[in-house]
């Protein structure tokens, strides 16, 4: 090693002083790398500190010192008066297995130690050759280059670098990267053709006529199973002299794996090594979104985490979509997966663990799409369209969930996460934005939903929701019609936007315009459950429409005739049983406003009639709702006739309508069914749909059933339960 002189004056200003080595690659010259030469002597020359991050043996040493050399061979134009090589290499690939190198720098004081020699200051403190080195460093124009940092990568020698770079340009060779004080240069395997020419290079070198003689494609196999890595390429061709059988030798990489690997595993954060056992537990390439949800860490520490195994040559990269760049997978490379399978077996927990999750992924986003396609203005009805919305969504999905009992702080916390991961996915908007709508927090719904709308201004499901919140929450009804027109233009024939228009119609007053909506699509297939959708706003709009008449236009006969078409067709829904308690609720309400109004028709017997029957026979239903008396005393108010309990005893239709509560506890055979005044005890025995524990634990609190009264030893109870469905 040689110690530098510092320049005097009557030296020629164009020597260059160095103590670059010998390089390794004399034997068989520089063989490929053309362009990373070139891009490197690029970096170098405009760049303060640059890094060629590789795995160990892929010849980043001898890069290094390639460029240096060729950066000294520019005499008069060299930029430097210095070039000081320091290398802190502490082992050596041989064909008896790895071996330490002697009087190698081990640590930051080593480097300062050599650094102070090489530039011909006299032993000090440490803290006094620091200050004489980057004296010596400004004053000379000085390319250092560390080799070999990641054994002695601390605190302190980042200090160093981070003040030296302000003096002096800087390469490093490294497994590790420096992140912010760094330009990185990764640098990959040998192309196949310069893999194979530096095997028959040096097996001619080596006089083996063996290797000399193989075929191409059998060299390049070769070299593939060598990772195309210079180092592992020669340890070959030297352990293969040494008498051992090629085969022998690539099924034996161990001392290979360790010596280039070491020092890069070891140094990993807790959180790096848990996203390197995801992807190797998920056993294919992973997006960051996936990572996200497979690790369960927070999107931020997962992308810390990634830019620290970035720093290393561990993971590997590559995109699939072009045209975003939200589309990159990540994987593991062939070098990390060998020496990962050799050294640090993955537990089955492990592994078991994340092939839950990736399977139920799958079934979630599988339900999604499901969902979307049966409704695309269903609340869990979530658009994607990358792995990375996919992802987002599935955060979306449990949002709602937890929206659904109530736990709103950890469903906006979900929320929150799927941001994290797509920060400007509309959804995400959305699905806050309902979930704060029904906690109370119309305003910052109202700003979700506007900050959706920025990203996608036509989407009709955003819009959709918005106006459900104007009209429903806010009050604002001309903002909500404005918007519902919108959507209803983009799907006229979709049942829930002309629900949503017809209702804003109702709001506003426009009855016959909304009857007309809603008899427009009831021309179209509707389900079930549309079809009672579309009757209860029936029932609703003729009922306000009849009220419209009498009171404002006083045309008694033509809003008698609205009331009855009002009644009738709840008849029609009570026949094929497609009842829910909304459709109920508004039957009573027609009624009850039927009779509040026909006063002047007192004497009409036919009327009368009507109405007392109408009252008898659906008295048990009448019964589940608050309106049951108030609809009886008006009734025979307006009538001087009494209706009593014994003649709605005639009604034959001994069903009752309610909804499941209290659905907390799974394990217990029993919940409570709760309609409008009552709560009644339900045993799992009697229910007609329920088959077995798996049944019952899918039953879902709030769902809608049928039942009758009995009576047990605690009193009376539920019997006959049946499950109302679409």
């Amino acid at each position: 090693m040689l110690t530098l002189t510092i320049p005097v004056h009557n030296e020629p200003e164009d020597k260059v002083f160095h103590n670059l080595p010998i390089p390794d690659f004399d034997e068989t010259g520089f063989i490929g790398r053309k362009k990373d030469v070139d891009d490197i002597k690029r970096l170098v020359l405009s760049t303060k500190v640059v890094s060629i991050i590789g795995d160990g043996g892929i010849g980043k040493t001898a890069l290094a010192l390639k460029v240096a050399y060729d950066i000294l061979d520019m005499g008069e134009k060299c930029p430097f008066d210095m070039i000081i090589w320091t290398s802190a290499k502490t082992t050596m690939l041989t064909v008896k297995g790895i071996e330490e190198i002697n009087n190698s720098i081990k640590d930051f004081i080593g480097l300062i130690d050599f650094l102070n020699d090489a530039v011909g200051n006299s032993r000090k403190s440490p803290g006094e050759q620091i200050e004489e080195i980057l004296e010596n460093l400004s004053v000379f124009r000085t390319l250092l280059i560390i080799d070999n940092l990641e054994t002695i990568q601390t605190e302190e020698v980042r200090d160093f670098i981070r003040e030296a770079q302000m003096k002096c340009n800087i390469i490093i060779t490294s497994r590790i990267g420096l992140g912010e004080l760094e330009f990185p240069r990764k640098l990959d395997g040998l192309k196949e053709t310069e893999a194979s020419q530096l095997i028959r290079e040096i097996a001619r070198i080596r006089n083996s006529e063996y290797l000399m003689k193989l075929p191409q494609e059998t060299l390049v196999d070769i070299c593939s199973k060598l990772y195309f890595n210079p180092l592992a390429l020669k340890w070959f061709v030297n352990t293969v002299q040494s008498g051992i059988q090629p085969i022998e030798i690539l099924n034996n990489k161990g001392d290979l794996l360790n010596f280039c690997m070491s020092n890069v595993y070891e140094k990993l954060s807790q959180g790096a090594i848990q996203i390197l056992n995801t992807i190797r537990a998920a056993r294919k390439n992973l997006n960051t979104a996936e990572i996200i949800f497979l690790s369960e860490q927070q999107p931020i520490e997962v992308r810390k985490n990634l830019n620290e195994l970035f720093t290393t040559t561990l993971i590997a990269r590559e995109l699939t979509n072009k045209s975003t760049i939200d589309e990159l997978n990540y994987f593991l490379t062939d070098f990390a997966k060998d020496f990962l399978s050799k050294h640090v077996p993955l537990d089955a927990t492990v592994v078991k663990s994340i092939l839950s999750k990736l399977k139920q992924l799958t079934q979630s986003i599988a339900q999604l799409n499901k969902t979307g396609e049966h409704n695309e203005f269903d609340i869990n009805a979530i658009t994607y369209r990358n792995h990375n919305e996919k992802i987002a969504a599935k955060f979306l999905t449990e949002a709602l969930r937890f929206s659904k009992a109530e736990d709103y702080p950890s469903a906006l916390n979900k929320v929150d996460e799927a941001k994290g991961i797509v920060p400007y996915y509309f959804e995400c908007y959305r699905v806050g934005a309902f979930i704060k709508g029904i906690k109370g927090d119309i305003l910052g719904a109202e700003e979700d939903y506007q900050t959706g709308l920025e990203m996608e201004p036509d989407n009709p499901r955003l819009l959709y929701y918005y106006s459900q919140l104007l009209l429903f929450q806010m009050g604002d009804t001309d903002a909500a019609f404005e918007l519902a027109k919108q959507v209803y233009q983009a799907r006229p024939t979709h049942s829930y936007t002309a629900f949503l228009l017809s209702r804003c119609l109702g709001y506003l007053g426009k009855f016959q315009e909304a009857i007309k909506i809603i008899e427009d699509i009831k021309e179209t297939n509707l389900n079930t459950k549309e079809r009672r959708i579309s009757s209860t706003e029936l029932i609703g709009f003729h009922h306000n429409q009849g009220k419209y008449l009498i009171e404002v236009e006083n045309d008694y006969q033509k809003g008698i005739e609205e009331y009855r078409a009002s009644l009738n067709i709840f008849e029609t829904l009570a026949e094929v049983r497609n009842l829910d308690a909304r459709v109920i609720k508004n039957f009573c309400n027609a009624l009850y406003s039927f009779l509040s109004v026909v006063s002047p028709l007192t004497k009409d017997a036919e009327l009368e009639n009507y109405l007392r029957n109408t009252i008898q026979k659906y008295a048990t239903l009448i019964e589940t709702t608050t309106m049951s008396e108030k609809i009886i005393l008006k009734f025979n108010d307006k009538f001087e006739k009494k209706i009593g309990s014994e003649e709605t005893d005639v009604n034959t239709n001994n069903k009752l309508f309610g909804n499941i509560t209290a659905r907390l506890d799974f394990s217990k055979p029993f919940v409570f069914i709760s309609t409008y005044t009552s709560r009644y005890y339900a045993n799992k025995s009697e229910f007609v749909d329920i088959n077995s524990w798996d049944d019952w634990e899918k039953l879902e609190e709030h769902t809608k059933v049928s039942f009758e009264l009995g009576e047990n030893h605690l009193g009376v109870c539920a019997v006959k339960i049946q499950i109302i469905t679409d």
